[in-house]
Formats: structure tokens, sequence, C-alpha cells
């Protein structure tokens, strides 16, 4: 049998019958009711977890599992959070003098932590910060509330820092996080628009995060040092944008370094 859409009824069956994870479920659940366009979750699904299906297949089984739990897209606006993270560094016990490519976990006298979170909703003026004098585990228990409430976040290189940080710290302190977060990157969204993109990064001996460091090597972006040799480093966080008609200077720290 054949239906109006030119659907057999083996290939439907095909469809109701296909399954994914309880992450993949709980993802589809959760975008079923913050819209209804189920292409749109259906691109999100492949993206971020690469099912083997094509993307028909999964829009139509996303479509079936929304008949089938009748779940309803909330008429409601998207509430966009942007934050950025501050981090510590590892103190270790070592016998060696200078730059060191392993680290064992024996050595490490104290982890790295968190030691604030600034975050502001779209179209609200207001900056909020939660540091760690009111305690690490406290601090991202309030900050995990707060994401809880955000259809999606944005912020600068957070797929591949902030998250990992954010996660790293609850799994220490066994906080849950919602398995995927609907992420607007903004480095990695730069990238699809500009076809140059040049970093100039303070550096300090006890305080520059070798991950960001590598982070660009690997993806291959001009990077520029600014080296200094107290504990002050360089970190204005000024991002400059230069088309053939408009350039934008955006200042992206409410505490923006002097120079």
């Amino acid at each position: 049998m054949i239906d109006n859409y030119g659907l057999s009824y083996s290939y439907k069956l095909k469809i109701r019958n296909m399954s994914y994870s309880k992450v993949v479920e709980e993802y589809v659940k959760v975008r079923a009711e913050q819209t209804e366009n189920n292409t749109m979750i259906a691109r999100e699904v492949k993206a971020k977890f690469n099912p083997p299906q094509e993307l028909d297949k999964v829009r139509r089984w996303i479509s079936f599992f929304r008949k089938k739990l009748k779940i309803k897209a909330k008429q409601q606006p998207i509430k966009r959070l942007f934050f950025d993270i501050e981090t510590s560094y590892y103190t270790c016990r070592l016998w060696h003098i200078g730059k060191m490519d392993y680290v064992s976990p024996e050595t490490i006298i104290s982890q790295k932590q968190i030691i604030c979170i600034a975050y502001k909703w779209q179209h609200e003026d207001d900056v909020h910060i939660l540091d760690w004098t009111m305690g690490e585990k406290e601090m991202l228990k309030a900050f995990i509330e707060v994401l809880s409430e955000a259809s999606e976040i944005i912020g600068h290189n957070i797929v591949r820092f902030d998250l990992k940080e954010l996660r790293t710290r609850c799994i220490y302190y066994g906080l849950p996080m919602f398995p995927t977060y609907r992420t607007l990157d903004t480095l990695l969204k730069s990238r699809e628009y500009f076809k140059s993109i040049k970093f100039y990064l303070g550096i300090v001996e006890k305080g520059t995060s070798r991950e960001a460091l590598k982070f660009f090597i690997e993806n291959k972006i001009e990077t520029w040092i600014f080296c200094t040799e107290d504990v002050i480093m360089f970190h204005p966080k000024i991002y400059f944008f230069r088309g053939k008609h408009n350039n934008r200077f955006i200042t992206g720290s409410s505490n923006l370094t002097s120079f």
C-alpha cells in the first residue's frame, strides 16, 4: 500500500522501528517542546550524535516520535544565555624545572578549579557573576540551574573549553548536568563566515591554558603571543571584525583589562 506521500507501509514500519539511545530521545523531547521544526531538530541530531540514517529518515522518525508521545511545541520565546568562565591552574610537586609535556596524576597537589562564571540573558542588561568564594560546588549547582532554563547557550570556544571544564568539575562533585546543550560557539561560527582569523593571546608562565594554545595550533589559526614576565597577563578580550564595507569592535568581558 502507498499513501498520499508515496510512502509504502513497509517503509513506514521501518521508520517506526528505528531506535536511538536514551540520550538522543531525551534531546529530541526537549527540542520538540521548543520548536515544531522537525527538520531543524533532525539536522541537530545528525550534527551532535551522527546517526547512520540519512537526514530524511531521522526527520520522519522525529515526526513519528513526536506523534507517539503527543509532544507539542510550547509557544514561548527562545531564552539565549551568554556565558564565560575563568579557571585556576594545577598545582604539582615536580622534580623538574621548565616545560613538561606530561604530568603524572600522583604529582598533582591541587586540581584546576573554576574561579568564576559570568553570564547574562539576551535582551537583558544585567551581567551576573558567580565565584568560588561561595564554594566551587555551590557555584556550579547555581549555574546548572541557570543552564537548565536556557534554550540555547552562546559563548566563545565553549564547546572545546568552557563546557568541558564545567562537566569535569561537576563529575568531581557528583553534580548532574544535561547530556547535551544547544550551543552556538562563536569561535566555530566565525570560521564559517570569515576567510582569515587571527588571535593575539596574552600568556604568563603560571596562568596560560595549554589546551587553548593547542586548539589554535591544531586548527591552523594564525596566533600571536604577547608574553609578560610577571603575573600580570595581557587579557583584554577584544574582538575586531573587518569586512569590505563594515568593521565591528566588541569587548567580551565586563572586567576589560587596562593596557
